[in-house]
């Protein structure tokens, strides 16, 4: 008898954010692939609950949690699949991605986590920046920022057996989950190619104060070795990146996503000129 187990499995975490979750959710499903995914909402009051509920296809739970980090835990504690993959509910899978993730690892057994690139669009789905990447080093997380980001990890379940995620932190558990991956031991590796979209609505988590905070806080947990090189770290980043063809792409830049309210089918964009530049900009209150 055939397994019934899928071929890799998606945990979502959300609040409050039904149209977007809409969107990620759609960009999972029609991977045409076996595909588990698991969404822990926080208890919304937008209509996630109820629109979950009715969705056969998705794994959904809608109850109160403390947090992003504890609802991420509660979903991986779900999943089933020998591959795991962490999308949030303002991102979208570009399609073919999960497909290659699966080939990936079944093609390399030693591999224990995989980071591909990503593109950056606000709201409306238009493109605002890509972002390119290279191999996983924790230093430059701590000096710079992590730059492989979460909507492009995936992982093999034996993770999760020695790392979850740090309840404690509000907003960087994802950099620091990382770094304990790396530091026992797993191996992670750049999967070339776009994976995914990254929506920058300008009030995105990263850019509330509280990530500085948090930075701040973990930094000095680290060995003083670490901040006695940090700047040497930051410049060595740069230059890895230009070494790898990080600020270098070819026009035009195609991508397919879902916009807007319909989920009927992707809509495609094209970009003439695609640049790199992000400058964030925090949205106004009110």
């Amino acid at each position: 008898m055939a397994s019934s187990r899928p071929d890799i499995s998606i945990v979502t975490p959300s609040f409050n954010m039904l149209p977007s979750v809409k969107r990620c959710a759609a960009s999972v499903q029609d991977q045409g692939v076996a595909v588990e995914h698991i969404i822990m909402d926080g208890g919304s009051k937008d209509g996630t609950a109820e629109w979950l509920a009715s969705q056969s296809s998705i794994m959904g739970v809608s109850e109160a949690d403390n947090g992003m980090y504890h609802a991420l835990n509660k979903a991986i504690r779900k999943a089933s699949a020998e591959i795991v993959g962490h999308l949030n509910g303002d991102e979208q899978y570009l399609p073919g991605t999960l497909q290659r993730v699966i080939d990936y690892f079944a093609q390399h057994p030693e591999v224990d986590f995989v980071a591909g690139d990503f593109l950056v669009v606000d709201p409306a789905g238009e493109f605002i920046a890509y972002r390119k990447t290279f191999e996983p080093r924790w230093p430059y997380f701590f000096s710079n920022y992590l730059y492989t980001t979460t909507c492009t990890l995936f992982y093999r379940r034996r993770i999760f057996e020695r790392v979850m995620f740090d309840e404690s932190y509000r907003s960087i558990a994802d950099v620091i989950f990382l770094y304990q991956v790396m530091k026992v031991g797993f191996r992670g590796t750049h999967l070339p190619g776009y994976t995914a979209t990254f929506t920058y609505s300008g009030v995105n988590l990263s850019l509330d104060p509280v990530s500085a905070r948090e930075k701040k806080r973990f930094l000095a947990t680290l060995p003083s070795w670490f901040r006695i090189a940090k700047p040497l770290f930051f410049f060595s980043f740069f230059v890895e990146k230009v070494l790898h063809g990080n600020y270098r792409e070819t026009s035009p830049l195609r991508y397919a996503i879902y916009a807007g309210d319909d989920l009927s089918a992707r809509r495609e964009f094209r970009v003439e000129h695609p640049g790199f530049r992000l400058k964030f900009v925090r949205k106004a209150a009110g």
